[in-house]
């Protein structure tokens, strides 16, 4: 299901003025600990959320893909986490992007802002060639509006935070998200008919 690019935009920004607010709260102490997130310290899980933004410049204005389109942002994700290889990948750059991350807050702010001008001056519609396939701007921001604001969670998890998200930045994650997961479950769970599975995660 294709994103609304107006909504999809405005959680984009207040989904980097979450990040940033959050990054800001984190103490000295609290950046080689335990990240909430798998193996990672909270400078790791940093870096990776980080990501999000720069993966965005890697990839508007790189070289156009013919051998696969991708529709919208769930089909991103189906295409991303059929390679078996992905979370292996995925972890090992959020350990070395740790390592070089030296001024988290100050980093993050500069990326971010690097970042939000690059895509204020860019069409929704202008093609970007991603690892999965070309699609949209618009419905690539989706996917990093989700990763973005689900790692921010992790973050306030991890520090000790209190969670929140902007609900616009909500609304997009949910509506993505919930795409990837079988309906019925959803239903009957948010409705307290029934319980998810322990280990239910569409991002798997």
């Amino acid at each position: 299901m294709l994103q609304h690019p107006a909504a999809v935009r405005a959680a984009f920004d207040e989904v980097g003025h979450t990040l940033l607010r959050t990054l800001r709260a984190i103490t000295a102490d609290q950046w080689d600990r335990p990240g909430a997130l798998g193996n990672w310290t909270t400078r790791e899980l940093a870096a990776h959320t980080l990501r999000a933004y720069i993966t965005i410049e890697g990839y508007i204005g790189a070289e156009p893909r013919a051998d696969r389109m991708i529709a919208d942002a769930a089909e991103y994700y189906t295409v991303a986490l059929a390679d078996p290889s992905v979370h292996a990948g995925v972890a090992a750059r959020g350990r070395e992007g740790g390592r070089q991350l030296i001024d988290p807050v100050g980093e993050a702010e500069s990326t971010v802002g690097r970042v939000a001008a690059l895509v204020a001056a860019t069409a929704n519609d202008e093609p970007v060639s991603t690892f999965a396939g070309q699609m949209t701007l618009v419905e690539y921001l989706a996917t990093r509006v989700v990763e973005a604001g689900v790692h921010t969670l992790d973050l306030q998890r991890a520090t000790g935070q209190y969670l929140e998200l902007h609900p616009d930045t909500s609304a997009v994650i949910i509506s993505v998200l919930s795409q990837l997961a079988p309906a019925p479950a959803l239903i009957l769970a948010l409705t307290g008919r029934a319980a998810l599975p322990p280990d239910f995660n569409v991002l798997g």
